[in-house]
């Protein structure tokens, strides 16, 4: 009779394997030899040869398995495996050589019977061996009335099933944790929020590129994400419906071109970004003062803003990279754009100034005076946003 060795790549099926695997019972195995198709010396060393030979091709997908959750497959929002398949199949997929292998060792130790006739069904093969859920006699009798060969090839057997079963309880605990993270919105959304992370970090440049250039960026899951927020989901609801369903290049996609959008929303410059990275925050509280600071009466010599001035202006600003040379300049554009009435001095007076601060021959009072004027300053035409994200709105009186 001809067996069906067909595994369904599901969960249930999964289990079930395991079930089969965690079992190293002699007398099936005995039964299994009795009844089977391992009946001569030869057949028995043959299918010892095979078992180590499968064995070893299930380490090694162990091993690669072990290293796809090493690598961060359940941190990862998205991957390049779940555009065609479930979590389950693709695991199953890459242990393709334990289980087809692990089917065919239950196979040989099936009932070995004729056929007569023709049979629309075939009978299960893990249902039926004697070494899966089958039937089997009890044996009297243990190892001990067979040779040394047979005592081999059932502790290969057992090491087999071992590494086996080892290979699907990794699988297992995967799918635990991609079904847990789907059905915690919370836990899903700090994934999301961590990788779009890296994904800005890892483009900025061609962010920057693509504000300038002012290129189409509306995507069909941009759109697809817009309507579910028009039904009223939130973006944790949104991040748990989406982990682990889109490949790379998509979730690329779609976090460069809503952060473009959204800095083009922003107005964000390019220049502002090389200065403070992605706080909105700050930004706006930058544009507001340096549009006001002539409310504080900064006048120098000859109508000029003062070096001192500029140099605490600078630290106020908490500016992140690219040095005070190229605020200076951010700075003096946006506020000749904003009506301002003076002319700020050169950079050399202010780093003379920055460098006294930082030489603290400009007392830290002194400093921290100037930060308080400043932050009323803000706090005059800007309150902070009503649900707490990293941007502000313009106060009415704006």
């Amino acid at each position: 009779m001809a067996y069906d060795r067909h595994i369904d790549k599901t969960e249930e099926a999964l289990c079930e394997l395991k079930g089969v695997y965690a079992q190293n019972d002699v007398s099936r195995f005995i039964d299994g030899m009795s009844s089977g198709k391992i009946d001569t010396e030869e057949k028995v060393i043959e299918f010892t040869n095979y078992i180590r030979t499968s064995d070893g091709l299930t380490q090694l997908e162990y091993s690669r398995l072990k290293r796809l959750h090493n690598e961060g497959y359940i941190e990862k929002f998205a991957t390049n495996y779940n555009k065609r398949y479930s979590t389950c199949h693709m695991l199953m997929n890459k242990m393709r050589s334990g289980i087809s292998r692990g089917v065919k060792m239950l196979e040989n130790l099936c009932e070995k019977k004729r056929s007569h006739g023709y049979f629309k069904a075939k009978h299960k093969v893990v249902t039926n061996s004697k070494m899966g859920k089958g039937a089997y006699n009890l044996s009297f009798w243990g190892l001990e009335q067979y040779k040394e060969s047979v005592h081999t090839l059932y502790d290969e057997i057992v090491s087999y099933k071992s590494h086996l079963t080892k290979c699907i309880e990794l699988c297992l605990y995967v799918i635990g944790q991609v079904a847990y993270i789907r059905n915690h919105p919370p836990v899903a959304h700090e994934k999301h929020q961590k990788n779009r992370q890296e994904v800005l970090l890892n483009n900025r440049s061609v962010i920057k590129r693509l504000i300038d250039l002012d290129a189409e960026m509306e995507n069909e899951l941009m759109e697809k994400v817009e309507a579910w927020k028009q039904e009223k989901k939130s973006m944790e609801e949104i991040s748990a419906m989406l982990y682990h369903t889109l490949d790379v290049n998509e979730y690329h996609d779609w976090v460069i071109s809503e952060e473009v959008m959204e800095a083009r929303r922003d107005g964000i410059t390019n220049q502002e970004r090389a200065l403070w990275g992605d706080n909105k925050q700050q930004v706006m509280r930058c544009r507001v003062a340096y549009s006001h600071i002539d409310e504080l009466n900064p006048a120098g010599q000859k109508d000029r803003i003062s070096g001192m001035f500029l140099a605490l202006l600078y630290r106020w600003s908490n500016v992140k990279s690219r040095g005070l040379d190229y605020w200076l300049t951010y700075f003096t554009d946006y506020y000749k754009a904003s009506r301002g009435t003076l002319t700020p001095v050169k950079v050399g007076a202010v780093k003379r100034c920055n460098n006294q601060i930082t030489r603290q021959i400009i007392k830290p009072a002194d400093v921290d005076k100037f930060n308080l004027k400043m932050n009323n300053l803000v706090k005059k035409y800007i309150i902070p946003a009503s649900d707490e994200r990293n941007d502000m709105k313009k106060a009415v009186n704006f």
